[in-house]
């Protein structure tokens, strides 16, 4: 994976501030982590989460040196060594269930495992955003406010999660560096697994029409048992499954 210097995430500004949030970075893994009704901050937290960040990293990296399709691929790629890094094996079962390349899955699987690493810490609710993909954990409704370019969307409209742990992932033609082969403004997905979402965001954003997003929205919430999903695409939004849209005031 090649290494890049992190844009600064303006929208991290708009967080609320009951607890405490920081900061992670290692190539192209950017990550905020924010602790509901927590009120001291160590800075050995942040040590131990980017150092575990990085062997995550490590991780897939070596992998890719030694399979490049699972970079490259944009569609499943079949594997039977069974000594593989879990996070290896996470992307791969997670990029056949949707039908997308390993890759797509790549922030939501680097939030997973990093939420699993503050579980065994001994934290019971986080939120993870890294590059625009978030893992919510929480024991309270959360509203997430949507970010599309535009401003009459932008600054009206929210995703109520429910409480518990969902992944809400988001993927564009137009905005940030996701690769994509579709129109779409934004597609945004709502799943329990994080990952799922993270593919089935890229899946939904590859639609170049509106008529083939309502497809995809349909084969997500259907047959991939998706919960929900927000897409525009040109001057149409595409909502399906059970979301919960806010007004922002």
């Amino acid at each position: 994976m090649k290494k890049v210097r992190p844009e600064k995430k303006f929208y991290r500004q708009f967080v609320g501030k009951k607890g405490v949030s920081f900061e992670v970075s290692a190539g192209e893994s950017d990550l905020w982590i924010y602790l509901p009704g927590i009120f001291s901050f160590s800075e050995n937290l942040k040590k131990v989460i980017l150092e575990y960040l990085i062997l995550l990293r490590k991780q897939l990296e070596a992998y890719i040196k030694e399979n490049p399709d699972f970079y490259s691929s944009l569609v499943p790629v079949k594997v039977d060594d069974l000594l593989l890094p879990e996070i290896v094996k996470t992307m791969l079962n997670a990029s056949q269930k949707v039908g997308v390349g390993p890759m797509a899955g790549v922030a939501g699987a680097i939030n997973y495992f990093v939420g699993k690493k503050l579980e065994g810490l001994g934290f019971s609710q986080y939120i993870i955003e890294n590059g625009g993909d978030v893992l919510v954990f929480s024991k309270e409704r959360r509203v997430l406010k949507l970010y599309t370019g535009n401003s009459k969307i932008d600054e009206t409209i929210g995703l109520r999660i429910p409480e518990g742990k969902w992944g809400v992932c988001s993927s564009s033609s137009k905005i940030g560096h996701s690769l994509s082969f579709g129109n779409t403004t934004i597609a945004t997905v709502v799943a329990e697994d994080v990952v799922i979402a993270d593919c089935a965001a890229t899946f939904l954003a590859n639609s170049r029409t509106f008529e083939e997003s309502v497809e995809k929205a349909e084969i997500l919430i259907g047959e991939k048992k998706i919960a929900g999903v927000f897409c525009v695409i040109g001057d149409k939004i595409v909502v399906n499954g059970n979301l919960e849209m806010v007004r922002i005031v």
